[in-house]
């Protein structure tokens, strides 16, 4: 059986799967008061859990933010959609050579391979239900992954800085 541990992540990424899907814009959540939150404010706070700002090409964006194993593994499978701004920052535990594949994933996606200094060295269109690994060209500690086309459409390109990086 799982630890306890393993069970709670395995149920908050669920969660945060489910609500990531349905959100069609990321918002950030209510500031908490000292009154009981109601239930539309505790659906804002879990839509925005697990989530962080990155800057690029001078504009922030929210995206999810897969900082461990069962996160990673998890990643964006079985989502039908996504936001046109919305994506997922995948941090290893070391810098080294990346690799990801699409098994149980939907969407088109595009996948940025960054370096610990936040640069691009990749950018690679990733085919739904492709289980061939698409490894980086240099050792990294990020992944980003968004919708298919978003970097061209953002003028996102191999060299640019991502800020904000954890």
């Amino acid at each position: 059986m799982l630890p306890i541990q393993n069970l709670l992540k395995c149920f908050l990424a669920l969660a945060l799967m489910f609500s990531y899907v349905h959100s069609s814009v990321s918002q950030s959540a209510p500031a908490p008061s000292t009154e009981k939150l109601n239930a539309s404010q505790s659906l804002e706070a879990a839509k925005d859990e697990g989530k962080i700002e990155i800057k690029m090409g001078g504009k922030l964006f929210k995206v999810a933010y897969a900082d461990d194993a069962l996160e990673r593994q998890l990643g964006l499978m079985y989502r039908r959609k996504m936001c046109d701004d919305c994506g997922m920052l995948f941090k290893f535990d070391s810098v080294r050579i990346g690799s990801i594949w699409m098994k149980n994933t939907y969407i088109p996606l595009d996948l940025a391979y960054i370096t610990e200094a936040g640069e691009i060295v990749d950018i690679k269109a990733l085919t739904p239900h492709d289980l061939t690994p698409v490894k980086s060209s240099s050792p990294v500690l990020y992944a980003l992954e968004m919708n298919q086309a978003w970097f061209a459409q953002q003028g996102i390109k191999v060299g640019d800085k991502i800020e904000r990086l954890p």
